[in-house]
C-alpha cells in the first residue's frame, strides 16, 4: 500500500518545490521513496504471475529519479511531485514494451505499452500489425480491454505514415506513434490491500497487448 505520509510528502513538496525544503525533509523523502519501492516490488511480484519475463526485475531499477531535467524547460522547479516506475524486464532503461505506474496526489494511474519508440521500433510495430492485423485487432477491440482502457493513447499522426497508402486497411492503427493504454486509479485505492488485486487486473488485461508489441520487436 501507499502510506498517507507518502501522499502528504508529495503534496507538501509541490507547495515547497525548492532545494532548501527538500534537503530539510530528506528523511521524509527517503521514507516515502522506500514505501514506493516496496509497492513496486509487490506489483512486480503480481505481474510475474502471468508475465515470466518480469521475474528477477529489481524494483529500484524501475524507478524514475525525482529530479527534473530543467535544462530546456521554462519551469525551473527542481523536483517531480510524484513517484513513477517503468516496469520493463530488467528495469526502466530496457527499451520496449512494459508496464507503468504513477502515484501522484493530483491523479494516479497505471499504464503499459510503448511510449515514444525510436524509428526502427515504431516501423517494426507497424509492420507486425500489417502482418497480423486480426491478432492485433482482436486484442485492442476485446470487450474487456476496451472497458478497462478505452482507446489507445499517445501521439498519433493526422495522415498516413510514409510508405503506407491512406486507404490501407489498418491505416487508423498505423497512424499511432505511441502504443499505450492507461487507467486512472483513485488515490483512496492505494491505501487498501485491494490495490494489488486492482492493479493485477489492469496489468493482466493488457498482457496480450504487451506480448504483441514485444513480438513485433523480437523481444520475446
Amino acid at each position: 500500500m501507499i502510506a498517507q505520509s507518502t501522499f502528504d510528502f508529495l503534496t507538501e513538496l509541490k507547495q515547497n518545490n525548492n532545494r532548501e525544503w527538500y534537503h530539510a525533509n530528506k528523511d521524509r523523502f527517503k521514507d516515502a521513496q522506500q514505501n514506493f519501492i516496496d509497492f513496486v516490488a509487490m506489483l512486480l511480484f503480481r505481474i510475474s504471475e502471468f508475465d515470466a519475463n518480469m521475474i528477477g526485475t529489481e524494483p529500484k531499477d524501475c524507478l524514475f529519479r525525482i529530479y527534473r531535467d530543467i535544462r530546456f524547460s521554462k519551469d525551473k522547479t527542481p523536483y517531480k511531485t510524484w513517484f513513477s516506475a517503468s516496469m520493463n524486464p530488467g528495469g526502466r532503461k530496457r527499451m520496449g514494451a512494459g508496464y507503468y505506474i504513477t502515484v501522484n496526489p493530483e491523479g494516479s494511474y497505471l499504464a503499459g505499452g510503448v511510449w515514444h519508440p525510436d524509428k526502427d521500433t515504431l516501423t517494426a510495430i507497424r509492420e507486425y500489425i500489417v502482418a497480423w492485423p486480426n491478432q492485433f485487432e482482436s486484442i485492442v477491440n476485446d470487450n474487456g480491454f476496451r472497458q478497462t482502457f478505452g482507446e489507445l493513447g499517445g501521439d498519433r499522426l493526422k495522415v498516413a505514415p510514409k510508405g503506407y497508402p491512406k486507404d490501407h486497411p489498418q491505416i487508423e492503427w498505423l497512424k499511432y506513434k505511441d502504443f499505450i493504454v492507461s487507467r486512472s486509479i483513485p488515490n483512496s485505492q492505494f491505501q487498501s490491500d485491494r490495490i494489488f488485486d486492482f492493479a493485477f487486473g489492469g496489468y493482466h488485461q493488457m498482457a496480450d497487448f504487451i506480448a504483441f508489441l514485444r513480438k513485433a520487436n523480437n523481444q520475446s
